[in-house]
Parts: structure tokens; sequence; C-alpha cells
């Protein structure tokens, strides 16, 4: 794995977990001599800078052992290591897998949950059939994050209705009339008349059959 090739050409797209699998690998694995680790290293330091908040450039490191040894050359300018996200991935890893290694390292980090449901919520790979297909890689509460930032089909929510959140279905799914009416039991119609995403939880847009159907429940929203 070149490393230092992937500071250099996508470092502004780096995340700041995928900094910590470098250091573990420069550090681990791989047959990497002391110059090319300095670079590295010092290259990931400038990018950990930048997710604090530190505009400044920080000094290069000496090291009296190497001075007469020609460095790597680093071409990257300092401007583009801002980092904006990792929807342009790795080099060497696939999108997908990009995703499963960050939601992993997500998982080990304090603030998890915000940042889980903001990196899904941008993934456009993360549709019905991928979660269908990777449905077991997630944890009951990312599935129900899910849920809450990404559209998904009656069938779907019908197939998982009893592992899925009923309020997060209830806020921020689109379902019809008809699937209410045979979830009302389980979907809080104050949640969903007043803060779901239906067209029809305004009065005016509601069929016939609902308003009798609200009417028999003892619904007056």
């Amino acid at each position: 794995m070149d490393i230092l090739k992937m500071l250099q050409e996508s470092g502004k797209d780096l995340y700041p977990e995928d900094l910590d699998f470098f250091e573990t690998e420069l550090a681990t694995g791989g047959d990497y001599d002391d110059n090319y680790q300095k670079q590295c290293r010092s290259l990931i330091k400038q990018l950990r800078a930048w997710h604090k908040g530190d505009s400044s450039k920080p000094e290069e490191e000496k090291d009296t052992d190497k001075e007469n040894e020609k460095p790597v050359e680093v071409t990257v300018e300092w401007t583009e290591l801002v980092p904006k996200g990792v929807d342009a991935g790795i080099p060497e890893m696939s999108a997908e897998e990009l995703l499963f290694h960050t939601v992993l390292q997500m998982r080990e980090s304090t603030d998890y949950k915000s940042k889980f449901k903001k990196y899904i919520a941008g993934q456009s790979m993360v549709d019905e059939a991928w979660l269908e297909k990777h449905y077991s890689f997630f944890a009951d509460w990312e599935i129900n994050a899910i849920v809450s930032v990404k559209p998904l089909s009656e069938p779907f929510l019908e197939k998982y209705f009893g592992a899925i959140d009923h309020d997060k279905i209830a806020r921020y799914q689109c379902f019809s009339e008809a699937f209410f009416m045979k979830h009302f039991a389980q979907l809080d119609p104050t949640i969903v008349l007043q803060h779901g995403k239906n067209e029809w939880r305004k009065k005016e847009k509601r069929s016939k059959q609902l308003d009798v159907f609200l009417r028999l429940k003892g619904v007056k929203i």
C-alpha cells in the first residue's frame, strides 16, 4: 500500500479514522523506510491539524541522522489538504470497503451516533437494495438511523416491521393510507399526522376512507 501517494493525491478526502488506519499500517505493516515514514507522518500531522481547526502549518520535523539522505518529494499543496469527506474513496479500497471500514472506526468514537447518521445520509450507495444485501452488518440502532435518513418502500418496511422502531417509520418514512390503517395500532397517529412526511397528513389531502377510519378510532387530528 502506497500510503504517501494516498496522502498526496487524496489528502483532502480522508477521514480522521483513515488517518488512524494509516498510522497503524506504518507502525505494524509493510516495509517502509524511516524517511518514507517521516514524510507520511508529517502529512498526517498536517491533516489532523486541519481537522482540529488549526490553520497554521506545522513546522517540518528535523532528523539529524538523515541529513544527507535525499527526502521524498512532497508535491501536495497545503490548501488542498482540507478534508471534505470520504465519498471520493481511498485508492486500493472500493467504495463499499471504505464504507465498512469507516463505520467500524466510527463505532469506537465518542460521537459515533451523530457521525454515523450524517455519514450514511451522504452515501448514495446506501439504498434499499444495498441495505437488504448488507442488513446483518448493521446494529439495531444503525438500522433505525438509516430509516430516519433514507426513503424505503412499503414492502421493505413490511418485511422488517418487527425489527424497526415504529416511531422512526411514523416520522421519517412515506407510506400509503392503507399501510397506516393496517398498522394503526403500532404507528402513533399523532406522529404520523402532525410530524410525518405523508402528504395526506393534512386533512384536505386525506381520502374519505381515511377520514371515516380516523373518526371511528376517535382521532381528531
